[in-house]
């Protein structure tokens, strides 16, 4: 008899149970991570957590933004600071500022503002005067100021030459008057020299006048409120 030939049977593997390459994981773990924080909608209580973090990292990284100083660890805050600062200098500061902001206005409608350059100018004339950067810069320290106050301060005084310095006009016989009187204070010693010494002084002492005189009628006519 025959033997006859035995055939095993071939088992099927459902798709889904097969072994699927690894990439093929990652990429499908990766999307599911993917959709998860696409899909994130947080709550207010992680706005809260997060700006609690942010708060705090603030406080540990950048501690000068929260702390002036501690005395024997007891910290003095920034916000008492300021609160001291706007108790004792608040009008004297304010007005200030006011009357910067009109003289600087003023000087725009009339194109009369001193570019960067001519500040730089007037600065290094400064530092000239005094004795060298140095000698300015502990002088600002002694009287409280910075450079970039000093900045401030040098435009406003340039705006108010551009607007006003026509009208402070000054004669060769108003100088020959002034030396007379003044020969013994005066600085300089050569005839040109205390020529110019006084005609800058003269001019100054104009200035000054005029810019006293306009700049009431144009506190008068603006519109400002405190609060």
């Amino acid at each position: 008899m025959a033997k006859g030939k035995v055939t095993k049977s071939k088992k099927i593997i459902p798709a889904e149970s097969q072994t699927k390459p690894a990439g093929d994981n990652l990429t499908n773990s990766f999307m599911s991570l993917t959709d998860k924080i696409v899909a994130f909608r947080p709550d207010k209580r992680t706005y809260v957590v997060l700006i609690i973090l942010g708060i705090l990292l603030l406080a540990f990284y950048k501690k000068s933004l929260f702390i002036a100083a501690t005395i024997n660890g007891t910290p003095i805050t920034n916000l008492e600071l300021q609160l001291k600062l706007n108790e004792q200098f608040r009008t004297q500061t304010l007005n200030q500022l006011i009357n910067e902001k009109l003289i600087l206005s003023e000087a725009s409608k009339h194109n009369a503002i001193p570019n960067a350059q001519d500040v730089d100018k007037k600065i290094t004339d400064l530092e000239s005067s005094v004795g060298g950067k140095d000698a300015l810069d502990s002088l600002l320290t002694q009287q409280g100021q910075t450079r970039s106050g000093l900045r401030e301060q040098v435009m406003v005084q340039l705006a108010i030459t551009k607007l006003y310095e026509s009208e402070a006009t000054v004669s060769a016989a108003e100088v020959t008057k002034f030396i007379d009187a003044n020969k013994q204070m005066l600085k300089a010693t050569d005839s040109a020299s205390q020529e110019k010494e006084a005609y800058d002084t003269i001019k100054n002492q104009k200035l000054s006048q005029i810019f006293s005189e306009k700049f009431q009628q144009l506190k008068q006519t603006a519109a400002v409120k405190i609060f």
